[in-house]
Formats: C-alpha cells, structure tokens, sequence
C-alpha cells in the first residue's frame, strides 16, 4: 500500500525511527511465521517480546519527549510495561487497549524471551522432550504478531499522512479482528 504511494518523505528526525520500526516489526513477524513453519516454536514465540518492544517504541516516538527520543537513539529506553501503554493509549483514542495488553502479558513476554518457566514447562510432553506448545497457543501468537503489524501499519500511515491507505489498514484490522 504505502510502496504504491512512491515511498515516504522524511519530514522530522524522529520519522526514520518510525520507518524503522515499522519495517522491523514485519520482519520479525516473518520470522516467527518461518520459525513456526519449520517447527521450532520456541525461538518463534521468545520474538513475541520484540515484537511488542518495537511497538511500543514506534508509538513512543511520536508522542515521547525529546529526552525519550534520545534514549532510544541511544539504546538506553527501556519498555514501561506498567506507563507505556496508556501513555500510547491516551495519546491515540485506544481506550485502554495496549495498557491492558502490556500489564497482562509482560510476565509472559519476559519468561518467553528469557528461557523462563514459560518456554521449560512446554518442553516435555509425557516423557518426550521438545516443544509442547499447543495449536491455541500458537495461533494467538499469530494473532499478536499480527495486530502489530497491522497497529503499526495504522501508526505510520497516520503519521505520513497516507489518508486512504490507514482507512484501509483499519478495515482490515477490523476484519482480521472479526475472523480471529
């Protein structure tokens, strides 16, 4: 959608950060789908945390000051699974959608990405050793690798200004919402 449209035009020093963002979120979520594809569903869902990570971080830094700005820049931001959310909520009209996400799932994220007790308790099944995650399980981390290309896709078409190709990102959250 957005390639159609001849590319982006950088227009603040905060727009490469975003651009950034936005394009390594699909890469990760095309890891995870080849990871889950050629059935190693451990290292697919520690890139869950990443993925939300650089979420945040596209949102951030269109609303953060230009000290959070720095930070990024600079390697040194760190995620607030307890601030950010809502911060990025009030901010955009999500009501309170990625601040119920992120204080929920930032146990899980973390014990996934850090060979916690998430991913050791899904490597026996019976007396067989390997990953265990179940078909429910994996489909939601489809589902959430999903809505965030789709919440960044929106992000950025908003930010560009790329009218059309936002509504059409809605819709299609909306409808992938619908089916999921």
């Amino acid at each position: 959608m957005v390639a159609a449209k001849g590319g982006f035009v950088i227009r603040s020093d905060r727009d490469d950060l975003i651009i950034g963002y936005w394009s390594l979120i699909f890469e990760y979520s095309k890891g995870v789908l080849a990871l889950l594809r050629l059935n190693f569903p451990a290292p697919a869902f520690a890139l869950l945390r990443p993925v939300v990570d650089a979420l945040v971080k596209a949102h951030v830094v269109l609303i953060g000051s230009e000290y959070d700005v720095l930070d990024i820049r600079r390697d040194r931001y760190n995620v607030s699974y307890e601030k950010d959310g809502r911060r990025i909520d009030e901010a955009f009209g999500l009501g309170s959608l990625l601040d119920n996400y992120l204080k929920h799932a930032r146990p899980l994220l973390h014990s996934l990405t850090h060979s916690g007790k998430a991913q050791l308790k899904r490597r026996f099944e019976g007396e067989q050793v390997g990953a265990s995650f179940s078909d429910e399980e994996v489909a939601k981390l489809v589902r959430n690798t999903s809505s965030a290309i789709y919440l960044v896709t929106v992000l950025v078409t908003r930010h560009f200004g790329f009218e059309e190709e936002r509504q059409a990102a809605e819709r299609a959250f909306l409808q992938y919402g619908a089916c999921s």
